[in-house]
């Protein structure tokens, strides 16, 4: 395959320096990367290009740094990102795992985390172009093209009993089934590749197992004694890790703050079975970050934190008398209460001198750009109102963040 020698590698590293030139401006860099490399195929100027493209597409979107590496679209749409494949494969270290047999390997980003953490990695992957770009990808994991559930039982043999099976069943792919959709992570997991079934069976098999699924998974199919977290990062759910074993509690909220200078990890633990605890809205909102939310631990976090307390049983939003300072949290100082009732909201805010709103509505069957564009304010000043269920009715309040 051209594009994985030495010279689509350097047909790929120019195509990138002519991409920076020429951002905005296709025909332009194509044209430029001819002018530096005549003669090369049609075919081969296009490749070139195209891994260009999802370069600074890895950067941009999801800041993985791909100038060396190999990709698709579809791989790079569901690739982990660094910081929080660099703790999976700490945390498997910590459980005494030695030798990791991936199973569904993609372009490579769990694999390479995990040789980075001094594991030796067995990788899997059906898909040909695919498991080529991963031998490019990660040379020092063992690639082995091919279908995992066919090859499962002769490479388990090949583990030791603290030694982990790592799987990303919920990968997409630009194949679809006969009904025309892909595997959706939520509501389907016979769908995925491998099924769920399998990853749990697995387990059965005292196989140690550990799953990347879609962070909307709920902790409530978790199997007896797995264990979960949920991960943000920079405030955007990416993940949920799930484990065939358990060191303390069952559940985790992870959030993740990564930027270019640092990183910082924020981890809340509990079992997710703590009493519901809701209380009239006092002065203060509290928006707790995703993590939490998809972990099903606000009860858990009110628990330790006794001053907060659930608006309602079907609300995401906290609440206390007392202002609280916590990276997991977002706060808001409750300014007045609102009509519900649209055209006596808005005219409540043109009162006020609002123009430009900002529409919290986590967890309503509400529009928040729909209702934008029905109250139709006049210019004026910003503010930020939150519609939410407490005490089993709607309420709309006037909020502003802390400072």
């Amino acid at each position: 395959m051209w594009i994985t020698s030495d010279d689509g590698f350097a047909a790929r590293q120019l195509a990138a320096s002519v991409l920076t030139a020429h951002p905005k401006d296709a025909l332009a860099a194509n044209s430029e990367l001819r002018k530096l490399l005549p003669g090369l195929a049609t075919e081969h100027y296009a490749s070139a290009l195209d891994q260009a493209q999802l370069g600074h597409l890895a950067i941009d979107r999801y800041g993985i740094d791909a100038s060396l590496l190999l990709l698709t679209r579809d791989g790079l749409e569901q690739a982990t990102r660094p910081a929080v494949a660099q703790l999976r494969a700490q945390a498997l270290v910590a459980s005494g795992a030695k030798i990791v047999l991936d199973l569904s390997a993609g372009l490579g980003f769990d694999v390479r985390a995990f040789l980075q953490a001094d594991l030796e990695v067995i990788a899997i992957e059906r898909d040909p172009v695919t498991a080529a770009y991963l031998r490019v990808n990660a040379p020092g994991a063992e690639v082995i093209e091919g279908d995992s559930l066919a090859l499962i039982d002769a490479l388990l043999s090949r583990l030791a009993p603290s030694d982990v099976v790592f799987v990303d069943p919920a990968r997409r792919s630009g194949r679809r089934t006969l009904d025309g959709s892909r595997a959706h992570p939520e509501r389907d997991p016979e769908r995925w590749s491998p099924p769920w079934s399998f990853v749990v069976g697995l387990a059965a098999r005292n196989v140690r197992v550990c799953a990347k699924v879609a962070p909307g998974f709920s902790p409530i199919h978790l199997p007896a004694g797995w264990s979960g977290t949920w991960t943000t990062v920079n405030r955007d759910a990416v993940e949920a890790m799930l484990c065939s074993w358990t060191e303390g509690p069952s559940r985790s909220a992870r959030m993740i703050e990564d930027s270019a200078l640092q990183k910082t990890v924020f981890d809340f633990r509990g079992g997710g079975n703590s009493e519901h605890r809701s209380a009239p809205i006092g002065a203060h909102l509290y928006e707790p970050d995703q993590s939490l939310i998809n972990a099903q631990l606000l009860d858990d976090f009110c628990l330790v934190d006794t001053a907060l307390q659930r608006v309602d049983s079907t609300s995401t939003w906290l609440t206390s008398d007392v202002t609280i300072e916590h990276p997991m949290l977002r706060g808001f100082e409750i300014e007045t209460q609102l009509p519900n009732d649209t055209k006596a909201l808005r005219k409540a805010l043109i009162a006020l001198g609002v123009g430009d709103v900002t529409i919290k509505c986590r967890g309503m069957n509400l529009s928040a750009d729909q209702l934008r564009k029905e109250l139709k304010l006049p210019a004026g000043t910003s503010a930020t109102i939150v519609i939410a269920t407490a005490a089993g009715s709607r309420v709309t309040l006037l909020v502003h963040h802390h400072s």
